[in-house]
């Protein structure tokens, strides 16, 4: 063949491609949605919102600061006893004032020195008040600092759901298959939140009567958070799934915009469609604790709120994770082995079922499970450090949050993916730029908390050392408790690396398990199952060093702590999480629309990224929920 020759089948090769990379875009723009203004003025009033809270944040701090406990004079406290059946309660001292709402400062035994004081205040004719019930002062300056940070972080969400709805969706095809599992996904939340809203109201009414009726309070306090906490929950559910079906397809679009470059797109698609689930869980979740504080202004308007997290969860989770597995087994069965269809194939109709399954489960059912772990963790961290370190010990964990969301906000602005000679991004590499952005947020988390720490407990003196028994933890607090948020970061990222390990597809456990399929479906079997218990050693031995460790450094607060220190990064790992199922969709209509082999090529890749990811994750939040089920109790 001549050159000329050559040059001319080269011209045509270029030209079909052309071709058919115009009808492709001819068929994109019919299908490019410009983004709602509703979601750039939701935005931007989330941005002006925050602005306000920063501003009352400054003025909280500049008025009503955090008082240190040499402050306090024995003639500024009163003394509160609490009574049970045969068992003497020890002694609480109470801040004197703001009409006897108190300030839990420090619990203290019963000694000759207390008795003295007792009878010193008697004879002074000052009163001694004993209340019903242990009630705290939550710092406002944390309050409001907390609260601008989920705002920020609400406008964060809207600014990525602006950016994946303003991408493409494809063909006609492509956004018939993606509607349909949009749909099936929606119908399949509103069926289970009809089933369990009569469970809500259940629980809402033996709150009001068990708790807010014996207080006889005006404001039910416990039984209104927790209607409150169980819909922000639902929420977070139901705008995760719509994001997560909307991006599906524009995931796959934008890896057929690109033979070279369609790889790292679809990725950044993707991740932005989980940041919007990651970041909206966990702004939500500060979001609901201070609004819940800020309107009651009690403990138990905190407690309500958890209690109503967990009730939505422990239905989403269980009822989406029981249904994700009955409609992936259901499709292979259908699909693989009665037919011997390829994976997602057109011509199986559970295809759909498999893809709506895969977002109820990862998607709405691991928010909702990490949503009330997430908020359980905080209320029991501020439970417990009234009666360790007063209202330092309170404001602590919400300033953990807020500086986990704003580093998680800017960790998921932008994922680095390096690239190899060719200029084309690997599956390595895409995983490699996940984990270190998990590791990254976690580093500059532990250097905000530093900052925190000397802030809170730089001035922390045990005044109250010579006359009573006061804890040893108490020596040296800031040291300790950054010791315990230490802990539980590195334990939590740990837990992700062990599980990255077993579940990717460049490591030895998972390469065992492909080498077993040449023996037939039996040692498929017990391959899997003999690496899937394998798996679990690790952050089993893992979690024990943490509670163990963080109970050494500050005693049931500080596993407490090391629990929020954990979920600090919920941000930036549930984004990689809800990732999963976005891909998994998108390789599904890739296949169902029968769109050119690299494009599935791609969106293979980003299907096994999506299912390590998705296992880590899991691993995250089983870590996570041990730490703050202890810490609750």
């Amino acid at each position: 063949m001549t050159a000329k020759e050559k040059d001319g089948s080269s011209s045509s090769s270029s030209s079909s491609s052309n071709e058919k990379r115009e009808f492709a875009d001819d068929a994109w723009n019919n299908h490019i949605e410009p983004a709602g203004t509703s979601i750039c003025v939701a935005g931007i009033i989330f941005l002006l919102l925050s602005a306000g809270a920063i501003v009352l944040c400054i003025l909280s701090y500049a008025t009503d600061d955090f008082q240190r406990i040499d402050e306090y004079h024995p003639s500024y406290l009163t003394l509160s006893q609490r009574h049970f059946d045969g068992i003497k309660d020890p002694f609480m001292i109470w801040e004197r004032n703001k009409n006897y709402t108190c300030t839990f400062l420090t619990r203290l035994r019963e000694n000759d020195a207390l008795s003295a004081w007792h009878a010193e205040e008697e004879k002074a004719g000052r009163p001694i008040i004993t209340y019903p019930y242990c009630s705290f002062h939550v710092p406002y300056t944390s309050v409001w600092g907390a609260m601008a940070s989920s705002l920020f972080g609400l406008a964060a969400v809207c600014a990525y759901a602006h950016s994946v709805m303003s991408h493409p969706r494809g063909t006609d095809e492509m956004h018939d298959i993606a509607n349909k599992i949009h749909i099936s996904a929606l119908d399949f939340l509103n069926q289970e939140y009809t089933w369990l809203a009569p469970f809500v109201l259940l629980l809402w009414c033996f709150l009001y009567i068990a708790i807010d009726g014996q207080d006889h309070s005006w404001v039910p306090a416990s039984s209104v958070s927790f209607l409150f906490g169980a819909f922000l929950s639902a929420s977070c559910g139901y705008m995760g799934m719509h994001l997560a079906t909307q991006g599906n397809c524009r995931t796959a679009a934008a890896c057929f915009s690109s033979r070279t470059d369609g790889l790292e797109e679809g990725l950044a698609v993707a991740f932005r469609t989980g940041a919007c689930m990651g970041l909206g869980v966990v702004s939500c979740g500060v979001l609901g604790l201070t609004l819940s504080y800020a309107i009651f202004g009690n403990v138990q308007s905190l407690g309500g709120f958890g209690f109503g997290a967990s009730a939505v969860a422990l239905f989403a989770r269980v009822g989406g994770g029981i249904y994700t597995k009955a409609a992936d087994v259901g499709a292979d069965l259908c699909g693989k082995v009665d037919h011997s269809l390829a994976e997602d194939s057109p011509k199986n109709p559970a295809t759909i079922a498999d893809c709506v399954g895969d977002n109820v489960g990862d998607v709405a059912g691991m928010g909702a499970d990490l949503f009330e772990s997430y908020v359980g963790a905080i209320v029991a961290a501020a439970v417990l450090g009234a009666g360790e370190f007063g209202e330092k010990g309170v404001a602590l964990p919400f300033w953990i949050a807020m500086i986990g969301l704003v580093v998680s906000v800017f960790g998921t602005i932008t994922i680095k993916v390096s690239k190899d000679a060719e200029g084309k991004a690997s599956l390595d590499a895409l995983l490699a730029a996940m984990r270190l952005n998990i590791i990254v947020s976690g580093v500059l988390i532990v250097a905000g908390c530093v900052i925190l720490c000397v802030f809170l407990f730089m001035d922390e003196r045990d005044e109250l050392e010579d006359l009573y028994d006061t804890p040893w933890r108490q020596k040296e607090p800031g040291a300790r408790l950054l010791g315990c948020i230490v802990v539980g970061l590195v334990v939590g990222i740990l837990i992700g690396l062990a599980t990255e390990y077993f579940t990717s597809h460049t490591d030895e456990p998972t390469q065992s398990i492909g080498r077993a399929t040449e023996f037939g479906p039996g040692p498929v079997i017990i391959q899997g199952l003999g690496q899937g218990m394998y798996s679990t050693v690790i952050p089993l031995v893992l979690i024990v060093a943490a509670v163990l460790g963080a109970y050494y450094l500050a005693g049931f607060y500080g596993t407490a702590v090391a629990c929020v220190g954990m979920l600090s990064t919920l941000g930036v790992t549930m984004s990689t999480d809800a990732y999963g199922p976005v891909s998994d969709n998108a390789g599904g209509i890739a296949e169902m629309a029968e769109l050119p082999s690299w494009v599935r090529d791609y969106t293979d890749q980003l299907d096994a990224l999506g299912n390590t990811t998705a296992a880590t994750g899991k691993g995250f939040a089983n870590g996570s929920a041990v730490l703050s089920a202890l810490s609750l109790l």
